[in-house]
């Protein structure tokens, strides 16, 4: 049998179009000596795992490629079929390929329709083969199947695809009557991934024969043991002993996302078969030689089998425990990493600082970067003050208060309150808790505020006898400050006097609302402890949100929000919740304190983006200085998986370097594509690492994953294919891992992120190992590039981009938002708001800045944002020529936006101004929503003012205003001029 698995057949790669065929067939050789041989015979050991085989068409091809239509499939089952075929081509070799599909739907997300079986065969010809019964094959010449082929490495089902008949499965479990349970050792190359029936390659092989490895020092190697059931096996546990380094078992659990160790259960069906990982530390100063020890197995009620391993340790040594070649999986080691989980500061933040106690008892005051957080006694804010300017461009402006009276959180009854604790873990955080008892219930509150702005308070109400509570979050926000709204169900826009709100989890992805201005501002989110993060673009409905049990109530839960005296109300209730004693609930509440940092209007208008793959020259002679590497792509071609391309990624980053270049990759873990070397095992490890789902998609997802997966992105142009991951799994760590990999030795300058699975946490890792790692990437700052589809949709949940990725904005540096937005507001749609493109698009009141994409967005809508669409799919050169020539990258930028006094008035709240006063004088980009054309009269402080409009091919003509002459302004358009 050997490496192939197969024990009847070679195994090889072929070519043909597998578009037409299938990735499946087996060669059969046709002896007969006649042309007139009317039909041959052919047994088929194909030894399948798809469920249904007789439902999928038997298709014959010829040694002159083309097919035979005089074919029958006299039987086919999952172990073998029986075919007959007229061998029109004479003596040689046949192709039978036996999964043939064809992809429906669209080309990035198609759907295999498996053929199903059809009659090709010419009725007479039947008939005089004797092939209208069973009997007339037997009597038929032989061709025999000597080969199997896949139409791709990828794709092949050796050597562990191929399953067991039950002949051989009946014959093991007799040479073993008295086992629960066999071990099989198998090389790290031949990871058995989702194939659950046992692979005829164990079938043949000896249980609990030693597992010879060689490995090489420094290196982390990972073990492979197979495991087949006789009986169901519910609580499998497993560990390694005696050899001298090292060893977890990767199967059995680990170290979460958060840096948290937890278990993971592992079962196996009986008549089933499973693979349990290992990965081995060898230290790079270990001793060459035989190490021996031994893989132990358990099984739920004790019973205990040993499988020896021997471990030969070589001379040779690698660098970074092996991660550089992925062939050895030993990335498996960066699954329980806790890289960069920490409590450290990165820049631009500062640490949380303690700046004084209230008064005694009262409460503490914790600054932050532009904020500052005054605690009351029961842990709940009591003031929240921003010192963020105007136009978002610094922190050090006057202190504005959020908050017209502390928050408080009610539960129907006074409490006994025991004093505020507060400590501080490290420099970016800081944490409190306090305890308050009343009558039948227990209130511990735990808070914490981080130097990004996240504050968190997690209240957990405890009856001590069968009680009922009712609980109200008030959150009251000065009405000056809450200008603007966005989430709950509401696009962003003017904050509405009143709203009301209800629980909908499985169809709409909401449990958040910001409400504030660019200066100042807020994000209320909604918890419990239960809570996991949903999928997103377009998955959401494979898994929506839980819904909070402690929010959300009996059903009554909510969100409304009242005005009334400058005061904006915003409560979330639970309504009558009915406790029995000991029962507890979690009410968990977050607070993301907006902007997180002042913007960079000269950053963003002096880095120029070229989002599409070409040579670094030519990128360099466009005129750009940030190269965006999307996947599918020579220098990084496989989905979410850059480090694959590795060598041809670093020599395209250091020749844009040499030019001056600063370059950036797609890299998510939204997916992740069919070639990493360690996806096999991943999928072993049930809905950890990928998101349970109804299964179908690409064919390769059929046919190698099983179901109950969610399939993911196509990428036909390089024919790769990619499954959907967890929005949160140790499949973080590794990503974080990788990501620092990527800028230390790969050199690359930083990330464009295309709607993202992960959380906050991962997100801040993300940041610090891009910052940590400077490398050939020298000392220039990372770059972070976040894109979104338009997720208000109903295949999203109706989640607002913004609202969505708010909690991941401190660490991004540019938004890029995106499909399907609506930047011209036709028909009176959102875009005709000035305020949908403050909140919902521009990221301003997150302290970020962005660009548009659908359609190349509006030029001079978007310039009063500081916004231009993205080279090279819209040609903005124009824009960039003025820019340098205006000196606006050196220039103060005070937006529309700002409140106080502008440096340049319109006089109509329908056209919008935006002004950049340096080094160029002062340049005043103007845009208009109003629906007709309009005229404008550009004034200062002063009086009027006159004007000059550059010339700039795509935007604007050459023209000069006098002072107090009317500026023509048509809808939807603007000028950018020199005023003065």
């Amino acid at each position: 049998m050997g490496e192939t698995g197969h024990p009847e057949l070679a195994c090889g790669i072929g070519s043909w179009d597998s578009d037409v065929y299938g990735n499946h067939r087996l060669l059969v050789r046709a002896a007969t000596t006649e042309r007139s041989t009317p039909a041959v015979a052919a047994e088929l050991p194909w030894r399948r795992q798809d469920p249904d085989p007789s439902a999928v068409d038997v298709i014959v091809v010829g040694p002159s490629g083309e097919r035979v239509r005089n074919t029958v499939a006299v039987e086919v089952t999952d172990e073998a079929g029986r075919i007959a075929f007229e061998p029109t081509d004479g003596p040689g070799t046949y192709a039978v390929h036996y999964l043939p599909y064809a992809h429906t739907g669209k080309p990035y997300y198609p759907q295999a329709a498996y053929r199903p079986p059809t009659r090709t065969a010419d009725p007479g010809w039947v008939h005089r083969c004797g092939l209208h019964s069973p009997a007339g094959w037997e009597k038929l010449p032989r061709a025999e199947a000597f080969a199997y082929e896949a139409a791709s490495a990828v794709d092949s089902f050796a050597p562990l695809g191929f399953a067991a008949t039950e002949e051989e499965r009946t014959l093991l479990q007799q040479a073993y009557p008295d086992e629960q349970f066999l071990l099989f050792g198998e090389d790290r190359a031949h990871p058995l991934g989702r194939y659950a029936r046992l692979p005829a390659r164990w079938a043949r092989a000896t249980p609990f024969a030693p597992l010879e490895v060689t490995a090489a020092r420094g290196e982390f190697y990972a073990v492979q043991v197979g495991v087949y059931a006789f009986q169901e096996l519910t609580d499998v546990r497993a560990e390694v002993r005696g050899l001298p380094f090292p060893v977890r078992c990767v199967s059995t659990g680990g170290t979460d996302a958060r840096g948290h160790a937890f278990e993971r259960r592992v079962e196996v069906g009986a008549g089933r078969a499973g693979a349990l990982w290992f990965g081995i530390e060898i230290p790079e100063d270990a001793r060459p030689g035989l190490h021996q020890g031994e893989i132990a197995v358990r099984a739920i009620d004790g019973s205990e089998r040993v499988l020896p391993l021997l471990l030969t340790v070589g001379e040779d040594a690698v660098t970074d425990a092996g991660a550089g070649e992925p062939w050895r999986l030993a990335r498996l080691g960066w699954l329980d990493s806790a890289f960069a989980q920490d409590d450290e500061v990165v820049a631009p933040f500062t640490p949380v600082e303690a700046i004084e106690a209230v008064a005694e008892g009262e409460g503490h005051r914790l600054a932050i970067l532009g904020r500052t957080v005054e605690l009351g006694p029961d842990g709940l804010p009591r003031q929240l003050t921003s010192t963020f300017t105007p136009s978002v461009t610094r922190s050090d402006g006057p202190s504005r208060d959020l908050l017209a009276g502390p928050v408080t959180l009610g539960i129907g009854r006074p409490l006994e309150r025991e004093p505020l604790t507060l400590d501080q873990p490290g420099p970016a955080r800081v944490r409190w808790s306090t305890r308050a008892a009343g009558r039948d219930v227990i209130l511990c509150t735990e808070g914490e505020l981080e130097a990004d702005g996240f504050l968190v308070v997690r209240a957990t109400v405890e009856a001590t006898a069968d009680t009922e509570i009712d609980v109200t979050l008030d959150v009251p926000v000065r009405e000056e400050v809450a200008r603007y709204a966005m989430g709950l169900g509401l696009t962003g826009r003017a904050c509405p006097a009143a709203y009301d709100w209800n629980w909908d989890t499985p169809t709409r992805n909401q449990d958040a609302f910001w409400l504030g201005d660019p200066a100042a501002g807020l994000q209320l989110s909604l918890r419990d402890e239960h809570y996991a993060r949903p999928l997103n673009t377009n998955y959401y409905r494979e898994k929506p949100l839980r819904t909070p049990h402690s929010w959300a109530g009996d059903g009554a839960g909510g969100v409304r929000l009242r005005t009334a005296d400058d005061v904006r109300g915003l409560t979330a209730f639970s309504g009558p919740l009915a406790l029995r004693a000991g029962e507890s609930r979690c009410f968990e509440f977050r607070l993301l304190l907006t902007p997180f940092k002042p913007l960079e209007p000269g950053r963003q208008l002096s880095e120029r983006y070229f989002h599409a793959y070409a040579p670094p020259a030519e990128i360099a002679e466009y005129g750009a200085n940030v190269a965006n590497l999307h996947h599918a792509t020579p220098p990084n071609p496989y989905i979410n998986d850059p480090l694959l391309g590795a060598d041809g990624l670093r020599s395209y980053t250091q020749e844009a370097h040499r030019l001056g270049i600063r370059v950036k990759v797609y890299d998510t873990v939204r997916e992740l594509t069919r070639h990493t070397p360690e996806l096999p095992v991943l999928a072993a490890l049930g809905g950890e690492i990928f998101s349970p789902g109804p299964g179908g998609g690409h064919a390769w997802l059929r046919e190698h994953l099983g179901g109950d997966y969610v399939p993911g992105w196509v990428a036909p142009d390089v024919g790769d294919v990619a499954v959907v991951t967890s929005g949160d799994s140790r499949w973080h760590n590794s990503y974080v891992c990788g990501i620092e990999r990527l800028r230390r030795v790969v050199g690359v300058d930083g990330l464009y992120l295309d709607d993202v699975a992960y959380d906050r946490t991962t997100m801040k890792r993300v940041r610090k190992a891009l910052a940590a790692s400077g490398g050939t990437a020298g000392e220039a700052a990372p770059l972070v590039d976040l894109h979104s589809c338009n997720q208000y949709r109903e295949a999203d949940g109706f989640a607002s981009s913004a609202n969505l990725y708010a909690e991941l904005l401190p660490y991004v540096d540019r938004l890029w938002l995106g499909e399907l937005f609506d930047y011209e507001g036709a028909d009176g749609t959102a875009g005709a708001d000035p305020a949908y493109w403050l909140v919902e698009i521009s990221g301003i009141p997150f302290g970020v800045m962005g660009e548009m994409l659908e359609g190349g967005g509006n030029p001079w809508r978007g310039l009063v944002f500081g916004m231009t669409a993205r080279a090279p799919m819209t040609d903005v050169r124009g824009l960039w020529r003025a820019f340098d020539q205006l000196r606006l990258p050196e220039a103060e930028m005070t937006g529309w936006w700002a409140t106080g006094s502008p440096p340049v008035r319109t006089g109509r709240d329908d056209v919008l101004a935006t002004t950049w006063e340096g080094p160029g004088g002062t340049v005043t980009a103007l845009a208009s929503w109003a629906g007709e054309p309009v005229d404008v009269v550009l004034s200062s402080a002063s009086g009027p003012v006159a004007a000059y409009a550059p010339a700039i091919e795509g935007f604007q003509p050459e023209r000069r205003f006098t002072a107090g002459e009317a500026m023509r302004v048509e809808p939807g358009r603007g000028w950018l001029v020199r005023v003065g």
